[in-house]
């Protein structure tokens, strides 16, 4: 039987004028990992430094589409792949996606629509969208599609999938994602020199994070109370040792949640001042909201409460499982396994 092609259409990375993050490229390769019976192809709108994430996770077969490309060539190019490539099925997870864009290219393709913020309502074959506002159900959205929504389709780095003994070795873990676009490294660099004599420190740094050298410095004069982790494979493993942590409102906020550890969000982009709200909702983070002036202070005061062990937080693993990815891929062969009745115009 011939193997099918799944295409991936994801939008990230970092350049100098553009700051877009890792997140949807890192979701997308996580939902690759799962999908090992397909051939798998990646058409990327790359801001930088992201085509070595995928070859470094055994990805090999990319397209690449210009930072910035219009709607209309959007189209155009990702149509020609389709054809050209004979691609059985598009998950579409990127920045800004238009009804018309689904519209258009699910005449060629069946389509899922993998979304970040609170809308279900796409033309798609299926939608995906993880949110943790939203109650674990399946339903149908107002084009009558099928959508998978809540913390159980959430999807997760496979890793997280297993139960792991948590065996706390450091006080606090710090990472915002693979790309710190708002500083907040430096920030919590500003805060720890008065309470590395109290509590051991854990910073990773995503592979687009810079280095600065006062990041350097101070690993250097703190080196038996802080590391700094230039990036991980294993981050499960770091969370699983940590006693609490601070995190954008990303991914990497379930996560935390998943394994258990009370955390603390800064908040990158609008659409995770939700998701931080609902984490606070439940007792499981405090909501420090977006970076701002007064940030370095809520930082602050937020590692002196684990000082003085002040933090009142639960510690509920049940509300995610980390299966995400799992419960999609079923759905995605179910989906495959009908048959095409789309006209190719």
């Amino acid at each position: 039987m011939k193997q099918q092609k799944i295409l991936f259409r994801v939008s990230g990375g970092v350049s100098p004028k553009t700051q877009l993050g890792m997140g949807h490229i890192f979701r997308c390769i996580n939902l690759a990992d799962n999908l090992q019976n397909f051939k798998i192809n990646f058409l990327l709108e790359d801001y930088g430094k992201s085509s070595k994430i995928f070859q470094q996770r055994g990805f090999t077969k990319l397209f690449y589409l210009k930072p910035k490309i219009s709607i209309k060539d959007d189209i155009e190019s990702t149509k020609r792949l389709i054809l050209k490539e004979k691609i059985d099925l598009l998950i579409i997870d990127k920045y800004q996606i238009s009804i018309n864009y689904v519209k258009i290219i699910s005449k060629y393709v069946k389509t899922i629509v993998i979304s970040d913020l609170e809308r279900i309502d796409f033309p798609s074959d299926l939608v995906i969208n993880g949110f943790i506002g939203f109650k674990n159900q399946k339903k149908f959205n107002k084009y009558g599609k099928k959508c998978l929504v809540g913390p159980s389709f959430q999807i997760l780095n496979k890793s997280f999938t297993q139960n792991i003994k948590r065996k706390k070795e450091f006080d606090l873990l710090a990472t915002f994602g693979g790309y710190d676009e708002n500083n907040l490294t430096e920030k919590i660099m500003d805060v720890l020199p008065k309470y590395l004599d109290s509590i051991q420190v854990k910073i990773i740094l995503g592979p687009a994070t810079k280095h600065s050298k006062k990041i350097k410095v101070l690993a250097k004069k703190f080196s038996t109370s802080l590391e700094i982790i230039p990036q991980t494979k294993d981050l499960r493993n770091y969370i699983a040792k940590s006693n609490f942590g601070i995190c954008s409102g990303g991914i990497t906020s379930y996560e935390f949640a998943r394994l258990g550890v009370p955390f603390a969000i800064i908040c990158q982009h609008k659409h995770q001042l939700n998701t931080a709200n609902e984490w606070e909702k439940l007792e499981l983070a405090v909501n420090l909201g977006f970076p701002n002036l007064t940030t370095t202070k809520k930082i602050e005061k937020y590692i002196q409460k684990i000082v003085e062990n002040q933090i009142c937080l639960k510690k509920n693993t049940k509300i995610i499982d980390g299966k995400g990815s799992y419960r999609i891929s079923k759905e995605i062969k179910k989906l495959l396994s009908l048959k095409i009745t789309k006209n190719f115009i």
